[in-house]
């Protein structure tokens, strides 16, 4: 059973992540949008082997599988209820893209 959640959410943050941010973002503004995000991923991925280092110190070798666990199946979920709710817009009422180009001119 364990097999197959994984399997499920093994890679939520590459393809999907890409496709709702397409739908959501402006084509303007998606190089920067994805720009940022990978950036940010980056980052984030390099301060992993100092956290493990500092644990692996202490003799806590379990608590980083448990935060990169716990991490990542938080972020999937937070995607997936996120981006849920969305819609592409293409899927959107005209009057819905007007309202959503004048908020976010503002």
């Amino acid at each position: 059973m364990f097999l197959i959640l994984r399997s499920c959410t093994q890679s939520m943050d590459v393809a999907p992540r890409s496709a709702f941010l397409a739908a959501i973002v402006f084509p303007n503004e998606r190089t920067a949008t994805m720009g940022v995000i990978n950036v940010v991923k980056t980052a984030s991925q390099s301060m992993g082997p100092l956290i493990t280092g500092l644990l692996v110190e202490r003799n806590l070798f379990w608590v980083a599988f448990v935060m990169a666990g716990s991490l990542k199946a938080s972020y999937d979920i937070g995607m997936l209820l996120l981006f849920a709710q969305h819609k592409p817009r293409e899927e959107q009422t005209e009057d819905q893209q007007h309202a959503e180009e004048n908020e976010r001119r503002r």
